[in-house]
């Protein structure tokens, strides 16, 4: 009977202990540190301890959960060998937990419990933010040389807590003006099945959670391309002993080589300049003074690498002059008489062609009081014989 009724009075102590039981979630970057709260009023003769709970999951099955306890103090004693744990009683009843320097194994479950009989549990779920990290799974190196055409698979993979996502950006671009180069986001994987050699030359992925900082990886793209030749003029006309400039870029990677050929033979060097525009782009200027009629004809402006060669053609045609003519008569005569011949194919008619035009006098005839008069007319073969009849009849009687 006596032990009966002290556990009775024990049981009926623990329940007058005010101990809060709510259930508390916590959020702190990786870093920080965080103050896990437990008040216990009046806690009298029992003792406040503080665990924390691992939980695994085991073969990958939600429904196998292994449990791990970890002591961490008790009556105001720490017994964790991690030194960035600590208790605090700033004020009457407190039995805080201090997490200095909180790091990522730090996130799980804490309990802070009094040794009442039923014990009294407050539960503590604590969740440390861990800004993005890039990881690689598959060697991803930063510089990526490649040949035009060929396709390239660009990785980025980043693990952090929340899960972060993926965004990709083309840099020193116009936003608006590669969005149909980037993939959608939060792909981990860029694909380009057929890079040209236009392509962006950096390119990075960014990794965001919401927790700083943010976390990227650049990727320089070294596209490789046979020469592309470009002339600013392809037909240039000269005079003769005039001096021409022909102006001859080439784009490559690696660098392209500009040589100049006529009629299968290299130009020599000092007839020509070379300037280095950037790492792709040089440029070549022949200049020629155009002696002879050698000088005239087709020049070849040649651009080679190590992936191929390329040629542009220019046309260098001779202006035709027009020479004084010194006999200035003999000049004004054939300029009139083309004129005049001229004038006369383009106004002589189809009867003129035919027959030459002949002029008769006039003639008066009298007889038998007819008198028939022949004024001045042409007469065509046409006409000659239609008359002639009727003259023979006037011969007679005159005769």
């Amino acid at each position: 009977m006596l032990m009966l009724f002290l556990y009775t009075l024990v049981n009926l102590a623990g329940s007058l202990v005010a101990f809060d039981t709510t259930t508390e979630n916590y959020t702190v970057p990786v870093s920080g540190k965080c103050v896990l709260t437990c008040y216990v009023a009046e806690v009298r003769s029992f003792k406040v301890l503080w665990q924390k709970i691992d939980r695994s999951i085991l073969n990958g099955n939600q429904t196998n959960v292994q449990e791990q306890l970890t002591l961490i103090a008790f009556d105001g004693t720490v017994y964790s060998n991690k030194d960035h744990y600590r208790l605090e009683s700033d004020y009457v009843g407190s039995y805080n937990l201090i997490i200095d320097r909180v790091n990522e194994d730090d996130q799980g479950e804490y309990q802070c419990q009094i040794n009442t009989e039923p014990r009294k549990t407050k539960r503590i779920f604590l969740t440390v933010q861990v800004p993005p990290r890039i990881v690689d799974f598959l060697p991803n190196p930063p510089l990526h040389p490649i040949l035009a055409g060929s396709s390239l698979k660009l990785s980025c993979r980043a693990e952090g807590t929340p899960a972060p996502t993926i965004r990709w950006r083309i840099r020193d671009v116009d936003i608006n003006r590669s969005g149909d180069l980037l993939p959608p986001d939060n792909s981990n994987i860029w694909f380009i099945p057929s890079i040209t050699n236009t392509f962006p030359r950096t390119v990075e992925c960014i990794a965001d959670n919401g927790v700083l900082p943010a976390s990227n990886r650049v990727f320089t793209i070294h596209v490789e391309h046979s020469p592309v030749v470009i002339v600013n003029n392809d037909l240039i006309q000269s005079e003769r002993y005039q001096n021409v400039t022909i102006d001859c870029h080439a784009v490559g990677r690696p660098f392209a080589r500009i040589f100049w050929e006529k009629n299968g033979k290299m130009i020599e060097k000092n007839k020509m300049t070379h300037t280095r525009v950037n790492q792709t782009m040089s440029t070549s200027r022949l200049t020629i003074q155009m002696n002879n009629d050698d000088d005239f004809g087709q020049y070849n402006c040649i651009a080679e690498n190590i992936h191929g060669r390329m040629e542009s053609i220019v046309y260098v045609l001779q202006e035709a002059t027009t020479t004084p003519i010194k006999d200035e008569k003999t000049h004004r005569y054939s300029k009139h008489s083309a004129k005049t011949n001229s004038n006369r194919l383009l106004t002589i008619s189809p009867r003129q062609l035919i027959l030459p035009t002949r002029t008769t006098t006039k003639m008066v005839y009298t007889e038998r009081d007819i008198q028939i008069s022949s004024s001045s007319y042409r007469l065509s073969t046409t006409n000659l014989l239609t008359y002639l009849p009727f003259l023979f009849q006037i011969f007679t009687i005159c005769r």
